[in-house]
């Protein structure tokens, strides 16, 4: 999982580590992660700089019943507005020029780092959209986890645009009682731009992560002298809009050890499927590999789980029912219970 580094740049021990017989040798980069959401996630401009203003529907019009001859009353449609923010993530990578000197092949030494660089910019931006939370820090968007939070103790699947106002329960989170902080949780999303998608700012050329080689510059050195380095600028400008809140579902609560899994989670994923969606767009379903391993003995034990190449992607993928199973290494599975209320 990436991390912020303890070096703000390359220094020479650490960049000597890789020469061997005065050959330049690889690392390996066994800290590498998938991340199937993001393959998934629709980008679409957003119609602001740095947030997207959009409206909802809140209530529809009911027709009336009336005598022959009798007038009738008129109707309106009622909605209200939500605001969505764009995050900025930024990133560095610094090597001073005396480092890049003794490296034996400096352009191959430079493309891992920028490699793994990204590799871990993308970890934290799509960690951030599972449990990002912008209560200490404005300027970032809120996740998934802080907007899906709360089970409800009952029927989760309460009026979606009319929730209970005595309780905190969150629409579409279901309970699957596990307790501790040794739980973790299912993602049921249906994207489309009109229901579940990432948004970018309105002027922004470049949709995704945005690799800038900066060249050699002259930096600041630690004595507070100039010294030349070269740089690279890795900036994502992004954020998350949830248009329809029935287009995501959670379960969560579910106990991380496997032989403690209650099979019942199976009611709750079908029953998420079935009453939270609306609409044709095709349903994914994002787990921990935890999970990926239950459902594999599922598979194997009663065929609850599919495994065929009946997908977009013209792949081996496993599915539950209609939902495609994507197991995701952002999904942690040592999240707290949230008490259901």
């Amino acid at each position: 999982m990436s991390e912020l580094g303890l070096d703000t740049r390359d220094n020479l021990i650490n960049a000597l580590k890789l020469v061997k017989n005065d050959r330049y040798t690889s690392f390996a980069k066994v800290l590498n992660e998938r991340r199937p959401f993001f393959q998934d996630l629709l980008i679409q401009s957003a119609n602001g700089i740095l947030s997207d203003e959009d409206s909802r529907v809140t209530s529809i019009p009911t027709p009336q019943i009336i005598n022959v001859g009798d007038g009738h009353d008129a109707s309106v449609v009622r909605w209200d507005t939500f605001k969505e923010n764009i995050s900025i993530f930024k990133d560095r990578w610094r090597c001073p020029l005396d480092v890049a000197d003794l490296q034996p092949d400096f352009a191959a030494y430079r493309a891992d780092q920028e490699d793994q660089h990204s590799e871990g910019f993308m970890q934290g931006v799509t960690n951030h959209f599972f449990y990002g939370t912008s209560v200490a820090t404005p300027t970032k968007f809120d996740g998934l986890d802080v907007r899906y939070k709360t089970p409800d103790n009952g029927d989760s699947t309460y009026d979606a645009l009319n929730p209970d106002p005595t309780t905190a329960a969150d629409f579409g989170v279901f309970d699957a009682a596990g307790t501790g902080s040794q739980t973790m949780s299912i993602w049921l999303v249906q994207h489309s731009k009109e229901k579940f998608c990432g948004i970018s700012p309105i002027n922004d050329p470049q949709m995704g992560l945005r690799v800038t080689d900066s060249g050699l510059v002259y930096a600041d050195a630690e004595n507070s002298k100039e010294r030349q380095e070269y740089r690279t600028e890795f900036s994502y400008k992004v954020g998350l809009k949830i248009k329809d809140i029935r287009s995501v579902a959670r379960i969560r609560n579910i106990d991380s050890r496997i032989s403690q899994i209650d099979p019942s989670v199976l009611q709750l994923i079908y029953q998420a499927r079935n009453e939270v969606f609306k609409g044709n767009e095709p349903v994914f379903m994002y787990i921990p590999k935890r999970m990926l391993t239950f459902f594999q003995i599922m598979a194997e034990s009663k065929q609850n789980v599919l495994y065929d190449k009946n997908n977009i992607y013209e792949v081996l993928m496993y599915r539950f029912g209609d939902m495609m199973i994507r197991a995701e290494d952002a999904l942690s599975i040592t999240e707290t219970a949230v008490t259901a209320v």
